[in-house]
This record gives C-alpha cells, structure tokens and sequence, in this order.
C-alpha cells in the first residue's frame, strides 16, 4: 500500500471511529434514561402490594425489551469500533519491514523529557480497555509544540503528514527503529540522516490539531521502539528518570 492509499485509509478510519463513538454516546444516553424509567415502573409495580396490572406489566415488559435491544446496539458499536481502530493501525502496515536486518543494541535517549511522567504505559491495560488495542507504546505528556528529538542516531524512514489525523516520523538505526506520534509538524524529509538528540519534529496531541489523530484526549509524544519487526517496550531501553517506571504486573 503506498502512502498516499495508507494516509486515506487511515483518515477514514479515524473518521469512522469519531461517528461511533458520537453514537455510542448517545446510546449510552438513552440507556441512561431507560434505566431510570425501568426503575420508576418497578417502584409503582411494587406500590401495588404484589398486584401489578396487567398494563403495568407490559410496560415492563416492553421497557425490558427495549433495554435489551439497546443493549445489542451499544455491544455492535463497540465492535464496529474495535474493528475500525485495529483497521487504522493496520493500515498503517509499519512493523513487519522495521529493523530486522541487523542486531544492533538498542541504546536510546529521551526524545522529550518526561518532566510529568508518563500518562500510557507500554502494553497499558487501561490504554486497551479505553480503545481497545493493545498500546505499543510510551505517552509522554508534553506542551504542545515541544522539539522532539531522535532518540539515536539512524536514518529518517517514513514522514507520514495525514493532516488533522494520526501523523508520525519513523527513523531507523542500528539493529532497530523508533517512531513519533501525533506530532505537529516535521522537520525532516525521508531518507535524511539524523543525528542522536537533533530535533526531528514538534509534539501534538492536542484534539483537534494537526497530526493528533483520532486517538488522543491531551498534548503528548507517543514513543515506540521496534526492534526485529516487533515493538519492545521503550522503557526498558531509555535511561532511568525518577518517578517514572513500569507498573509492576499483578
């Protein structure tokens, strides 16, 4: 697929995703208020002492109905959902040909500090529960607009600018590759060799802004590290910082 297929592909998927989920509130408004009508049809059957009428308990009966069927409702678009969201990731299609030719060591720097810590970790289990993909990366929460620099040096793979949707940088190095999330603006070109440190883009994330895509809800770097075709998670590879550390497994 080539970029110009893969950035409309995903632009579409991102929008797909954004009219879910403006469905998906409002099912879960209507839920709401069914709920609240189930609760006062029951407390006024009950007011009955043990004798509901025949009327009332068809409206129960339909308002269960009607909840149920909702239910399914709200369970497809959830679905749909998912589906739409792997469908964005995949169209992307970046993993499979990322440094496999070489085993270099991966030895990175921080492309932005992580002076607010980190609000997704690596394999984040709330990340998939939220959107529900695993997340393959690190957030580093960041203003919007901060330099972002080449965690080591490599070569500039991929530039992708897909406007107001999912933009991101790869570069690759010895033995692996990273790649930079939801950034604002790029400055570099495919095929230009970067140097550890060199400021290669601006952070994004801002909803609504350029290069912040579909899946975000604040400014930050979303920071991968790829290594034989398959992403590793970026904290184990960047030097220590207080206060930031994987979350210890149940």
């Amino acid at each position: 697929q080539d970029p110009v297929e893969r950035a409309f592909a995903v632009r579409d998927a991102e929008a797909q995703a954004r009219r879910i989920r403006a469905e998906q509130a409002v099912l879960e408004r209507r839920e709401e208020i069914l709920r609240y009508e189930l609760n006062v049809l029951s407390a006024e059957s009950q007011g009955y002492a043990g004798h509901t009428s025949a009327r009332m308990e068809q409206e129960l009966q339909e308002a269960e109905q009607h909840l149920k069927s909702l239910l399914q409702d709200s369970s497809a678009a959830e679905e749909r959902l998912h589906a739409t969201l792997k469908q964005m990731w995949e169209a992307e299609g970046m993993y499979p040909h990322l440094a496999s030719g070489t085993a270099g060591e991966v030895q990175v720097i921080w492309p932005v500090e992580p002076e607010l810590g980190v609000s997704a970790f690596f394999h984040d289990a709330s990340y998939e529960k939220r959107f529900g993909l695993s997340h393959q990366a690190i957030d580093i929460p960041v203003a919007q607009g901060s330099d972002v620099r080449a965690a080591a040096d490599g070569t500039v793979d991929r530039v992708i600018d897909n406007g107001l949707g999912y933009s991101y940088i790869i570069v690759t190095h010895d033995g692996f590759a990273t790649l930079y999330g939801h950034v604002s603006a790029s400055y570099v070109e495919e095929g230009q060799a970067v140097r550890r440190g060199e400021v290669i883009a601006a952070s994004g994330g801002m909803p609504g802004t350029r290069g912040a895509g579909a899946l975000t809800t604040g400014s930050h770097l979303h920071f991968e590290v790829i290594k034989d075709g398959e992403p590793v998670d970026p904290l184990t590879v960047l030097p220590s910082r207080p206060g930031v550390e994987p979350p210890v497994a149940p």
